[in-house]
């Protein structure tokens, strides 16, 4: 009699114990269809913002296309016209400078600042955070209309400051094919470097501090300890503001439309207006979409070539 209780009693608790199985797959089963629902709207956003955009991309760049009337195939044409498009190669090459500009006057200040600010007992840290970062909040039309005073060669702030020492030379910075560049990196580094400081502060707070008093006792100086203890901890957000900044500087379009509008003699040009001024300006339609195919593809080999190179680093 007590074994076919027990026997009774374990089968029942098998029972219930598939049963809550069962009944649990039932809810998983119901909380994934309604986490698909609840993400639906933004995948039809996606497919239609991105991926539908991207194919007419695609396709427009096969064409010759005005805009209106009807669409000529040329295949790979527009292409094989751009490699071999000089103006097309300036603005690339202008990218590089400017990203590499950025690099310099904008990452590599905003990890100093962030370090110095991130150390402890350093008064009015607050208000240098928000001081720094105020610019990277205001429009680049508005920054860029600025800017585009200051280096005014006949009314600018620099020629002002010029004539108060008794220089009544003029630097037409924005005027010459070997300073425009320059003008507009010095522009987007006041800019960016308030932005990469906010993300380095982030990082350098949630170092392990324990790991500087060894190298305290073992005679290192604080550079050192910046280089070889903080630094490598931070090294995931310093790569990922790398690549972030090479995005970002390919992207960038507005500044340079407001200072300069590419010029003088294009030398000012980079991809993004390049792209604008061949679709909309010359209704060149098909050259621009296969600029702008071209400009994503060596955005996704760049990033694909820099996280392949940190992975083999670590």
């Amino acid at each position: 009699m007590a074994a076919a209780k027990l026997g009774f009693a374990a089968a029942t608790h098998g029972g219930n114990v598939l049963n809550m199985q069962i009944k649990r797959a039932k809810y998983n089963r119901s909380q994934m269809w309604i986490g698909y629902l609840l993400i639906l709207p933004a995948m039809v956003l996606f497919a239609v913002f991105f991926v539908y955009a991207l194919e007419q991309a695609v396709k427009y760049s096969l064409m010759d296309w005005s805009g209106v009337g009807e669409m000529t195939y040329i295949g790979v044409q527009n292409y094989v016209s751009l490699l071999g498009d000089q103006v097309f190669w300036q603005a690339f090459i202008n990218n590089w400078y400017y990203t590499a500009g950025v690099i310099v006057l904008g990452v590599f200040p905003g990890l100093i600042l962030a370090y110095i600010l991130s150390q402890p007992r350093i008064a009015g840290r607050g208000f240098y955070r928000a001081v720094y970062f105020f610019p990277r909040i205001v429009s680049a039309v508005i920054y860029g209309a600025v800017w585009k005073w200051i280096y005014d060669p006949r009314r600018g702030l620099i020629k002002v400051i010029m004539s108060a020492f008794g220089n009544n030379s003029s630097i037409a910075m924005l005027g010459d094919v070997h300073s425009v560049m320059l003008g507009i990196i010095i522009t987007a580094g006041w800019t960016y470097f308030g932005f990469c400081m906010v993300i380095f502060i982030a990082g350098f707070t949630s170092v392990d501090v324990s790991l500087r008093e060894p190298a305290l006792r073992g005679g290192a100086n604080r550079f050192q300890i910046f280089a070889h203890v903080d630094l490598p901890q931070i090294r995931p957000i310093l790569d990922t503001m790398l690549v972030y900044t090479v995005i970002d500087s390919f992207k960038v379009y507005d500044l340079v439309l407001v200072m300069t509008s590419g010029g003088p003699n294009d030398a000012s040009q980079i991809l993004t207006y390049y792209i604008y001024k061949q679709a909309f300006t010359l209704d060149r339609y098909g050259y621009g979409s296969a600029a702008a195919i071209l400009l994503g593809i060596l955005m996704i080999v760049f990033t694909l070539l820099y996280n392949n190179s940190i992975g083999k680093e670590r």
